[in-house]
């Protein structure tokens, strides 16, 4: 009950003195509630529902199946650089953004989210924040999950739409459905309120967002999360979009670049000195964290 009172105190604080209204109350008491929906702890994390990855053959999903490939081995090192970074500032959540579409941040985002979940048992979610071209789930071979757009048309907890890869500490939240009304969605209370319920129970919280061109969707993401990692396309991202667009992120939030489909002589130097067979990788050379 003190509780209760301390939130009406302080909706009364609000309005100047004045006693809170009727819907006023109705509101207060729907937070109240929904605050005690998720466990503080981990617990319900056991009861989320299991879900098998099936990617198609072409997948570039690699840090699930590429095995020992210097792609997958990539996303290792980008794994270890954020690691590093959480030793010297808060970083739990991480939006994955692009200057334009189709510049390869939805696969960064998948395959940095399953590279942690495979290291130290962590928790991780992969939370899909572009709600308007959603693909997430494709690339996992999962086809019509529920996720938050359904979620804004129902009453249950956000913790129902969260499914945990088979034998892995990998959680997904995926879009769902296309939404028309993406901002609105994200902007409401009541989401933001269930988004800070459920991510003190992950280790990390990777974030899909669109690209920062041409809606505003990341710009949001970039506020709600501990860093962005921006994703470039070699010799395809427009560099005055990308200019503008950087010119809208805060500098601070900006942990670093992730340049994807970049050549170079690094494949022949990791083969020379991985043993495959053994996995065993003798003085590897140091690769930069592109997406492959």
């Amino acid at each position: 009950m003190s509780h209760v009172f301390e939130a009406l105190k302080q909706a009364e604080l609000e309005r100047g003195g004045k006693a809170p209204e009727a819907v006023e109350l109705g509101e207060l008491a729907t937070g109240l509630l929904q605050e005690q929906e998720i466990p503080t702890d981990r617990t319900w994390l056991d009861e989320t529902a299991v879900v098998t990855a099936a990617p198609a053959a072409d997948s570039r999903l690699i840090a699930l199946t590429g095995g020992d490939t210097l792609g997958a081995e990539k996303f290792r090192l980008l794994r270890a650089r954020l690691r590093h970074l959480r030793e010297k500032r808060q970083l739990n959540r991480v939006a994955i953004t692009s200057g334009v579409p189709d510049d390869g941040k939805t696969l960064v985002a998948c395959n940095l989210a399953v590279s942690l979940a495979s290291h130290n048992a962590e928790k991780v979610l992969l939370l899909e924040g572009d709600l308007r071209k959603p693909t997430v789930g494709t690339q996992f071979g999962l086809k019509d999950l529920k996720g938050i757009s359904e979620w804004a048309q129902e009453e249950a907890p956000l913790s129902d739409f969260i499914y945990r890869l088979e034998n892995s500490g990998l959680f997904l939240l995926t879009a769902g459905k296309p939404a028309d009304d993406a901002l609105k969605i994200l902007h409401s209370s009541r989401f933001l309120e269930a988004l800070a319920q459920i991510a003190g129970s992950f280790d990390w919280i990777i974030i899909d967002t669109p690209p920062l061109a041409p809606v505003a969707d990341a710009h949001f993401w970039s506020r709600h999360a501990d860093g962005v990692l921006l994703v470039v396309r070699q010799g395809r991202t427009p560099k005055t979009v990308l200019q503008k667009g950087l010119e809208t992120l805060d500098g601070t939030s900006l942990l670093g670049v992730v340049l994807n489909d970049a050549p170079g002589a690094e494949h022949s130097y990791y083969y020379k000195y991985y043993d495959r067979g053994s996995r065993v990788l003798n003085n590897p050379p140091e690769a930069s964290a592109n997406g492959q």
